[in-house]
C-alpha cells in the first residue's frame, strides 16, 4: 500500500515543522500522536456510550409503547366481554340512560355521547329478536315514537326554521299501516306568538318489501296544517322536506315489542318506541265498546 502522510500540528507558509509529519502505511490510529489518540479514543467511546444509550432509550420506549398498547387491547376486551354479557334489558336501561338530555339528537350530540349511543345500538342489534323483520310485518305495525336519530338541524337549517326561539319542536310519531303499505310520519310543533300556534308536518309515504330486513320508501305527499303554521314555514318549506323526506331505504336492525331501530341509505340511525298501548284484539273491543255506547245515546236505551 502506498505511504499516507498525516500532518499534525500548527504548519507556517512554506514551513514544515521535523516532527509535524508522520508516514505510515495501513491504519492511521496506532501511528497517531499520542494526545491525539487519546482524544480520539475518548471520542470514539463517548460515541459508543451516546449511540447505546441511545439504542437503550428507544428499546425502552418500544417496550413502553407494546406494553400500553397490551393494556389497552387487554382493557378494550374486559369492555367487550362485559358488554356481552348485558342482557336486552339491561342495554335498553343503558341505552334509555345515553338519551336523556340531548332532545332526540335533532339539535347535535356530542361525540362521545354519539359514539357511546352507537355501541349500545350495535349491541341490542347483535341480539335482534326479530332478524326477518318484514317476514313478520305484524311486529312493525302500529303507532311508535321517534326517541333518537341521528338527522340533526343544525347552523343556518335551525336559523331559517325558526327552531332556536320561535318554533319548538313536539313528538314525532311514525304510524305504520302494514295492510295498505302506507306509512304517515307526523311532526308536531307549536310556534310562540301573540298566542301559542300548534299544530304539525304530516308526511305520507308508502313502502314495499325489499328483502327480509329492508323495505323501500316513496314519499307520496305532505302538509302542515293549520294554514297560519304553514304561512310561518312556506318561505323555507323545501328546508324543512329537505329533512324529512323519508324517500329511499330502511333497513329494520332491531324490533321487539316495544323499541325499533332502524338504518337508511344515508346512514342515520332511528330508535322508536312503540306507542301501541293496546294489542290489535284490545283495539277491536275498544271501538266496539265506544261503539255500543254511542249506539245506546243515540237511541236513548241503557
Amino acid at each position: 500500500m502506498a505511504a499516507i502522510v498525516a500532518t499534525v500540528g500548527p504548519t507556517m507558509a512554506g514551513v514544515t515543522s521535523p516532527n509535524s509529519s508522520i508516514s505510515f502505511s495501513g491504519h492511521l490510529w496506532p501511528s497517531l500522536h499520542p494526545a491525539v489518540q487519546v482524544r480520539h479514543d475518548k471520542t470514539i467511546r463517548f460515541g459508543e456510550r451516546q449511540s447505546r444509550s441511545c439504542t437503550t432509550c428507544g428499546l425502552l420506549s418500544s417496550i413502553k409503547a407494546v406494553e400500553n398498547s397490551s393494556d389497552e387491547v387487554i382493557a378494550q376486551e374486559m369492555e367487550e366481554a362485559e358488554e356481552e354479557n348485558l342482557n336486552v334489558s339491561q342495554i335498553k336501561q343503558h341505552l334509555f340512560a345515553a338519551l336523556q338530555g340531548i332532545n332526540r339528537g335533532i339539535f347535535g350530540v356530542p361525540s362521545a355521547k354519539k359514539s357511546e349511543i352507537q355501541k349500545l345500538v350495535e349491541l341490542l342489534e347483535s341480539q335482534n329478536p326479530t332478524p326477518q323483520p318484514t317476514l313478520c310485518l305484524d311486529k312493525v305495525a302500529g303507532a311508535w315514537k321517534l326517541i333518537y336519530s341521528t338527522i340533526s338541524i343544525l347552523g343556518s337549517k335551525r336559523t331559517k326554521l325558526g327552531l332556536r326561539d320561535f318554533i319548538n319542536l313536539g313528538d314525532f310519531i311514525q304510524i305504520i299501516n302494514v295492510a295498505q303499505g302506507k306509512a304517515v310520519n307526523v311532526i308536531e310543533f307549536s310556534a310562540k306568538g301573540l298566542t301559542l300556534l300548534s299544530g304539525q308536518l304530516t308526511i305520507d309515504a308508502s313502502f314495499r318489501i325489499a328483502s327480509n330486513s329492508r323495505v323501500d320508501i316513496n314519499y307520496q305527499k305532505s302538509v302542515i296544517t293549520p294554514d297560519q303554521l304553514m304561512n310561518v314555514f312556506r318561505k323555507n318549506y323545501d328546508v324543512l322536506l329537505e329533512i324529512f323526506n323519508p324517500d329511499g331505504w330502511l333497513e329494520i336492525t332491531y324490533v321487539d315489542d316495544s323499541l325499533r331501530i332502524g338504518r337508511d341509505d344515508k346512514g342515520n340511525i332511528f330508535i322508536l318506541e312503540s306507542k301501541n298501548l293496546l294489542t290489535c284484539n284490545h283495539w277491536f273491543i275498544h271501538i266496539l265498546l265506544v261503539f255500543d255506547v254511542v249506539i245506546h245515546y243515540l237511541t236513548g236505551t241503557s
